[in-house]
């Protein structure tokens, strides 16, 4: 995992989305000798304002993740731990990704493209309302983001019970996080607890959630992944076939394409399960777990 630490203060204050509004066909034949009416999204990326005992815990996940970068590895994440437990012990009751507020809207995502792919999709909103200007503030997504960290230092001290714990809290927060997801799968899946690993990865996938949408080739592996340890090889070959097309290329998911018809043919090669000491975050992009869990190796 990683969250782009310094990327807030980098990104441009400003950004603007522009789309065309669409009609309803109702009113199609009217709009048809005019111009559409336009929607414009202002996003202005905010680190900091009135939501200062939020900044604060900001502060503290961003400490931790700082000083696991710089070479602490997750030895220095433990000693975070109780300040992010602390942090996190303040995280309200509800904490949308996406939020109508007065004067506009509020998101809170990690990277330029999350934000971009929530602006459009209020931009859409906006459209089916007639179109015009709306306005949204993009903030860090602080406390699912603190989650994820806690559950992460819990699974590298095999505390599976307390990774539930923090990744079931954050994911009442943000039940389609998909960060927080993919870890939840991670544990089910060192526990071996196949079926409901199944369940909670398709119905993720099932939702209209723009962000599963746009990147959702982290999730089918998991399924993919799931769905062989089940037994299921053809639904686990098209689960991984659909994982190269949001993501070509993917060395993982081709080497359980290979694992696969290895199986086919009457010749598995599993490998002893273990889990692996997780990987270090780093600012630019997020591991396919925090904690990898690797159970075969395909040849």
């Amino acid at each position: 995992m990683a969250f782009a630490v310094r990327w807030w203060l980098a990104l441009a204050l400003a950004a603007q989305i522009v789309a065309p509004a669409t009609a309803s066909a109702a009113s199609a034949l009217l709009l048809s000798q005019q111009e559409p009416p336009q929607v414009r999204v202002n996003v202005a990326v905010q680190s900091e304002g009135p939501f200062a005992e939020e900044a604060s815990h900001d502060s503290a996940y961003r400490a931790a993740l700082e000083e696991v970068n710089s070479g602490g590895g997750f030895a220095a994440l433990q000693r975070h731990v109780p300040a992010l437990t602390e942090a996190f012990s303040h995280a309200p009751g509800t904490y949308p990704t996406v939020q109508e507020v007065a004067g506009g809207w509020s998101i809170r995502a990690d990277t330029r493209d999350e934000i971009m792919t929530l602006a459009q999709r209020i931009g859409e909103v906006q459209s089916e309302r007639g179109g015009g200007e709306v306005k949204v503030v993009a903030r860090p997504n602080v406390y699912p983001n603190i989650a994820f960290l806690l559950a992460s230092a819990a699974v590298e001290r095999r505390d599976f019970a307390t990774a539930h714990a923090v990744l079931d809290a954050g994911l009442a927060l943000q039940p389609l996080d998909r960060h927080l997801l993919n870890e939840k799968l991670v544990v089910l899946h060192a526990e071996r607890r196949w079926e409901e690993a199944y369940l909670l990865v398709k119905n993720a996938l099932a939702t209209d959630d723009p962000l599963l949408k746009a990147d959702p080739a982290l999730l089918q592996r998991r399924l993919g992944y799931t769905l062989v340890e089940l037994g299921r090889l053809h639904e686990a070959r098209a689960a991984y076939e659909a994982s190269l097309e949001a993501e070509p290329g993917n060395a993982i998911a081709l080497a359980e394409l290979e694992f696969i018809t290895n199986a086919e043919q009457g010749q598995p090669n599993y490998g002893e399960m273990q889990i692996l000491a997780p990987n270090m975050p780093v600012a630019t992009s997020k591991p396919e777990s925090q904690t990898q869990v690797q159970e075969r190796k395909a040849n």
